[in-house]
């Protein structure tokens, strides 16, 4: 028989975790909010990391929006304020690519997400640049009358990466913006519960919001990535240097010489001049009748 003197203390089992239907409306709110609040927490440790990368750290209080400042220091929850502005964003779940996906691009490749009514939609041109750096241009149309563009210029490969990774994940917020910042046309990411967000500002003082759901995300980031880095096999054909000569019609042959000399005086019809030996087809310039 073992002495149960010699045996360690035992641990404390955990306590099971109870399913989710036992589980109090209000504590599943609580359990939902901190965990956004964590994910955002790290969203905004990241984005301070990336302004002090690109020094404008020290401007943001000096020329970042009010929004903006609020957000960096902690002092204001950015999705609550953003919902708040644009409560009744139309929401877009039709996605039209041009060419399609798997479809050569030749120059731009575009994505229109419109409303299932077609009364609000997103334009996003992709050119096909040749440099490292990428164009963006986001065109928010409502009802086929108004549209406000936001060009992006200047989209690093990191960036590019790092954004489509940061929009696939779950519930978090994320920032598409060039090396300028605010300094230059922006956009706001938010994603919860896979639902997304897209808010849109130009230093011009204009701005732009939609909703977009689930499969329109994957289908937009899905559309972006092969567009971006798509694989060697699959990439679009490069288009020609700008030196390259324009190609022309082949000029055509000569045409072969006469047959003898008057034919080109033949083709006029005129008379035949006069006989120098004084014979009856001799007739003196004088009696032509013109």
């Amino acid at each position: 028989m073992s002495d149960s003197r010699h045996q360690g203390p035992t641990r404390p089992s955990k306590p099971p975790t109870p399913p989710l239907d036992d589980i109090p409306v209000e504590e599943l709110i609580r359990l939902t909010r901190e965990f956004t609040r964590r994910i955002t927490n790290q969203d905004r440790q990241r984005l301070a990391l990336d302004l002090r990368e690109s020094g404008h750290q020290r401007l943001v209080q000096a020329s970042a929006p009010v929004l903006l400042q609020q957000f960096f220091a902690g002092e204001t929850d950015l999705d609550a304020q953003l919902v708040r502005r644009y409560q009744n964003a139309p929401l877009l779940s039709h996605t039209q690519f041009s060419p399609r996906p798997g479809e050569p691009v030749s120059r731009q490749a575009t994505a229109l997400i419109s409303s299932q009514d077609d009364s609000a939609s997103l334009t996003i041109d992709a050119p096909i640049d040749r440099g490292p750096d990428a164009t963006l241009n986001f065109t928010f149309t409502l009802s086929s009358m108004l549209g406000l563009r936001f060009p992006l210029v200047g989209l690093s490969t990191t960036d590019r990466r790092r954004w489509l990774d940061l929009m696939r994940r779950e519930n978090g917020i994320a920032f598409l913006w060039t090396h300028q910042r605010w300094e230059q046309p922006y956009l706001i990411f938010v994603v919860r519960e896979h639902f997304g967000r897209i808010y849109a500002f130009a230093p011009q003082a204009y701005e732009a919001a939609v909703r977009l759901t689930p499969d329109t995300i994957t289908e937009t980031l899905d559309w972006l990535e092969g567009v971006w880095f798509a694989d060697s096999g699959e990439a679009s054909p490069e288009l020609p240097p700008a030196t390259e000569e324009p190609t022309y019609l082949q000029r055509p042959a000569p045409l072969p010489p006469p047959e003898h000399p008057h034919a080109p005086e033949e083709q006029w019809d005129e008379p035949p001049a006069p006989a120098s030996d004084g014979s009856e087809d001799s007739v003196p310039p004088s009696d032509l009748e013109w």
